[in-house]
């Protein structure tokens, strides 16, 4: 089955496009979602796939940038571009990359189709040309090892039948014998101020590495080292019941006697056959990444417990709220134990994804942001909208550090206001508007709202409205338009039933002021913005 990956900075998207077409139907399966150009190339890295439908423009990498890397790595993935920005120069550039489509939002279902089924009969017949060559002439031509290298290449890219690649093992005498494979994924610390880690200086390096972690591995067992990127990967053939940690721990620690680097190795799952070389490979990359979370210099054994994320989008924002009203309420030791449950609950959420804690904590520092703006409190002034912001914490090595920077961010924000002050008005608006965003829904009056802050009607009416620029019918209606049109993009509601959800009891009034307020009616809104997009 031909393997997709779908990536756009905008999630919603990435959930339209699942609904858009029968992929099962058209013999494809999405393997993976990414929202920033980063966490695409790693995925392809991981995944290899097929097929990528990508937005052109993403923080941290443009789809330009994309096919281009896929096209220096000499990968056979096609890319398909989604676009907001109807420009012709992008669009001329991506085709002249390769690319085999450019589709602009609004994405139609038929246009879609169209471009993932071209995409998939040039697979097809790239495919069938590659097999119709005759491998074992240019074979010939090889010597033993640089054949077993492209042997074990195809290996780790599941491009090769098992019976085919143990035969070629057999023909060239590689001395896999046993049913076992491993693969342990190398990967040397790259200190920023070490001036060996120029491009040939790096090689040098890895030769080196790979030369030792070779020795190492054929004291008990067989198989290859490859260079993948900046790292080396070993394809362990070995008994069933030889344990690869304390290969691993072997080569880190004579990296760090002999070659005087760091070496972090991620060991894959054990797997039987040559066929599982690929799945242990990618075991093997995702153990890796959990150096990013645990640290480096180590052998990280794969487990699947990490891969199940037990924390949902609903209670990481909920936590998020409690450290905002904690910052509004200047209760410093409040603010530290709920930044301490939120970053313990941004790791559990993570589920050991590098790019999906990065990502967590950059969301934090936004809503954070639009929390205090919602309030009248330094507008303007946090920044932590600036994309700055994404840029550093992309650029951290470690989880801890990640954490640091939320943490220095908090800081920074609660002194902000602790010497900016908030006084009764703030903390008395901060009231209202906390009320109103949780009983929208009901039937709330002016006056029932002033009483909570023990306020005259009339007084508060201009109260709300110099604080707010606006009136407090005008921001009720606000908050419930807000929250319905969540509920037509996220649910599949009746229109109704949604009028009910955001507090009115007549459904006709409810589609006439929303087509007031964002001139279209409810249906349309949701048919043009929902999963067509």
């Amino acid at each position: 089955m031909i393997t997709a990956i779908l990536a756009d900075d905008e999630p919603i998207i990435i959930k339209g496009l699942k609904k858009l077409i029968p992929w099962e139907q058209q013999g494809i399966r999405i393997v993976g979602e990414a929202w920033t150009g980063r966490g695409l190339m790693e995925l392809i890295e991981r995944e290899r796939p097929s097929l990528v439908i990508t937005d052109i423009s993403m923080p941290d990498g443009t789809g330009i940038d994309v096919i281009k890397e896929i096209e220096r790595r000499g990968l056979r993935t096609k890319v398909i571009f989604i676009s907001a920005y109807q420009e012709f120069s992008y669009a001329k550039e991506a085709l002249a990359l390769g690319a085999v489509d450019y589709l602009v939002k609004p994405i139609e279902k038929d246009l879609l189709l169209d471009a993932v089924q071209r995409a998939v009969s040039e697979l097809m017949e790239e495919s069938e040309e590659q097999h119709s060559k005759s491998k074992l002439a240019v074979y010939e031509h090889k010597d033993r090892k640089t054949q077993l290298e492209e042997l074990f290449d195809r290996l780790l890219d599941g491009d090769i039948r098992q019976a085919d690649a143990e035969e070629k093992l057999r023909s060239l005498h590689s001395g896999c014998i046993h049913n076992c494979y491993t693969v342990l994924l190398m990967e040397p610390e790259q200190p920023a101020d070490d001036s060996r880690w120029g491009e040939h200086e790096k090689r040098l390096l890895l030769f080196a590495v790979g030369n030792m972690a070779e020795e190492l591995m054929r004291r008990s067992s067989a198989g290859m080292i490859l260079r993948k990127g900046d790292r080396l990967c070993a394809v362990v053939n070995h008994k069933d019941e030889t344990r690869m940690e304390g290969l691993a721990d072997d080569i880190i620690r004579n990296a760090e006697i002999y070659l005087k680097i760091v070496l972090t190795v991620g060991i894959g799952e054990q797997v039987y056959g040559a066929e599982g070389i690929k799945g242990s490979y990618r075991t093997a990359a995702e153990a890796l990444g959990q150096a990013f979370f645990s640290g480096v210099g180590k052998s990280i054994i794969w487990s699947g417990d990490y891969k199940a994320a037990p924390v949902t989008e609903r209670e990481l924002g909920d936590s998020r709220q409690s450290a905002l009203q904690a910052l509004l309420a200047k209760d410093r030791s409040r603010l530290t134990v709920e930044l301490d449950r939120l970053l313990g609950l941004i790791a559990g959420y993570s589920a050991g994804s590098r790019e999906k804690a990065v990502m967590a904590c950059y969301a934090t520092l936004i809503e954070w942001s639009e929390g205090l703006e919602e309030v009248g409190i330094m507008q303007g002034e946090a920044g932590t909208k600036d994309q700055g912001h994404l840029t550093a914490m992309q650029a951290v090595g470690r989880y801890e550090e990640l954490l640091e920077y939320v943490r220095e961010m908090a800081d920074e924000l609660f002194r902000r206001l602790s010497t900016g002050g908030s006084g009764k008005d703030t903390q008395q608006l901060l009231t209202v508007k906390e009320f109103i965003e949780t009983h929208y829904m009901e039937n709330i009056t002016l006056e029932g709202v002033a009483s909570k802050i023990y306020m005259n009607p009339y007084y508060f009416s201009s109260f709300f409205k110099k604080h707010t620029q606006m009136n407090f019918k005008q921001y009720l209606t606000k908050v419930r338009m807000k929250q319905a049109v969540k509920l037509l993009l996220q649910t599949d509601m009746m229109v109704y039933e949604i009028a009910e959800k955001v507090g009115y009891n007549n459904a006709r009034q409810f589609s006439d002021m929303f087509k007031k307020y964002y001139g279209k009616l409810p249906q349309e809104y949701r048919t043009q913005n929902g999963p067509k997009m």
